[in-house]
């Protein structure tokens, strides 16, 4: 049993279907191509000069798509180089800057933890120690004041 429900088998485009359709076209245009360039071999003189015209045109065209594919990478050279250049110039010195701000901070953080928070901290168990120590020395008298009056 397949995931897909009952309405979608065969109706849906794949990529193995894709990819098979696709080189069945590729390779018809190069079976055509075939069969028209052997029946214009065969035309005769007049066909020899036509197919030495496209020939050319053909050859102009790939030259100038050379010119263009240099100019691409001509442009793409100069893109990456203003992209390392922004690297060094802007993105280096934001991300020592946030270093340098992080470490600060650690800094910062640090001493007002050994400074002030461990201070604080001793105090408040001094504090609450004390008042554990008071409690039960004033539950003690208490404790005693009551035998004392129940033996009395």
């Amino acid at each position: 049993m397949t995931d897909k429900p009952q309405t979608e088998q065969g109706q849906g485009f794949d990529i193995r279907r894709i990819v098979l359709i696709a080189s069945g076209v590729i390779i018809g245009l190069i079976v055509l191509l075939f069969l028209i360039a052997l029946l214009i071999s065969t035309g005769g003189e007049s066909v020899g000069s036509v197919v030495r015209v496209i020939r050319d045109l053909v050859i102009i065209f790939l030259a100038l798509e050379g010119v263009l594919i240099i100019l691409g990478l001509a442009v793409l050279t100069l893109q990456v180089a203003r992209l390392v250049n922004l690297l060094q110039t802007e993105v280096k010195p934001i991300l020592e800057n946030t270093q340098e701000t992080v470490k600060t901070a650690q800094g910062t953080v640090e001493f007002v933890g050994s400074n002030l928070a461990e201070p604080v901290i001793a105090a408040s168990g001094f504090m609450a120690g004390m008042s554990v120590l008071v409690g039960n020395v004033f539950g003690i008298r208490r404790a005693l004041k009551r035998i004392q009056e129940e033996t009395e």
